[in-house]
Formats: structure tokens, C-alpha cells, sequence
């Protein structure tokens, strides 16, 4: 299996505030998710979108969400400096698996079949991006 680094999807917008206070708050965000999104999979020697999730969570660190929905509430706090803003996204994390198929030979090799298929496997969710700073900022990855 060959996996690669994740990538990032926002599933809802962007919220912040401006924390007036002359000391650092805790500022909560509660969010509606306004995308839904799934768990992909692209065959090329078979196999179901099942298969290659239970492939990716038998041999990997990863739970994989098959889908998320939309119009859920999320919450997410931040803590925010005295006189900054703070800014919160909700997203996805996606990471990309090649699931390989390979066979054992008479002398003790291995011999490369070919891949099976491709998941683009939610790997979190909900996943927050933030940033704090003195005026408007994106908040990343």
C-alpha cells in the first residue's frame, strides 16, 4: 500500500471574532457544514469501496469516514490573544491510498500484479483549521 500527505476540503465557512478583552478569551464557534463529502475509490483490478477501506484500516494508523453530511453543527474553540482576531474552518482531511496486489513466487520473491484500486479516504473529520493575528487572516491548511 502507498500512501501520500494529506490534502484539505472545507465542508462549511469561515467564523471569527474580534477578542476586545485586554486579556486572551476562549472563544467558541458552534458551525453548520454546508457540503457533504465522501470517501472515494477507483477500481483497476476490482474490489468495492468496502475493500479498500478495510484494507487502509487493517494495515495503516487511519480510520476512514466513508461520508459526512450537511447541515450538521460543529463546535470548535480557539484561544484567542487580547486585541487579535481568531478565525476557524471546518474541513476534511483527505489522504490518498493505492491499495497494491502482489503474489509470492517458488523462490521466495514477490511479484508486483498491479494496483488494485485508489481510496481518497476521509482520514478526519471534523478537522479545524485556525489563525489568531492582529487583523484578518486565513486560516490554514
Amino acid at each position: 500500500m502507498v500512501s501520500s500527505g494529506a490534502s484539505y476540503e472545507a465542508i462549511g465557512s469561515t467564523a471569527g471574532k474580534y477578542n476586545a478583552s485586554p486579556t486572551s478569551a476562549i472563544l467558541r464557534y458552534d458551525l453548520t457544514t454546508s457540503k457533504s463529502k465522501q470517501t472515494t475509490w477507483s477500481a483497476e483490478l476490482g474490489g468495492s469501496l468496502d475493500f479498500g477501506v478495510g484494507q487502509v484500516e487493517s494495515k495503516t494508523k487511519y480510520d476512514i469516514t466513508k461520508s459526512t453530511t450537511r447541515g450538521k453543527t460543529v463546535s470548535n474553540t480557539i484561544n484567542v490573544p487580547a486585541k487579535r482576531y481568531g478565525y476557524t474552518t471546518p474541513k476534511i482531511e483527505r489522504r490518498k491510498f493505492t491499495i497494491e496486489k502482489w503474489q509470492d513466487t517458488a523462490r521466495c520473491g514477490a511479484r508486483f500484479l498491479g494496483n488494485v484500486g485508489t481510496l481518497g479516504g476521509i482520514t478526519a473529520y471534523p478537522f479545524f483549521s485556525e489563525c489568531t493575528a492582529k487583523s484578518a487572516c486565513t486560516p490554514k491548511p
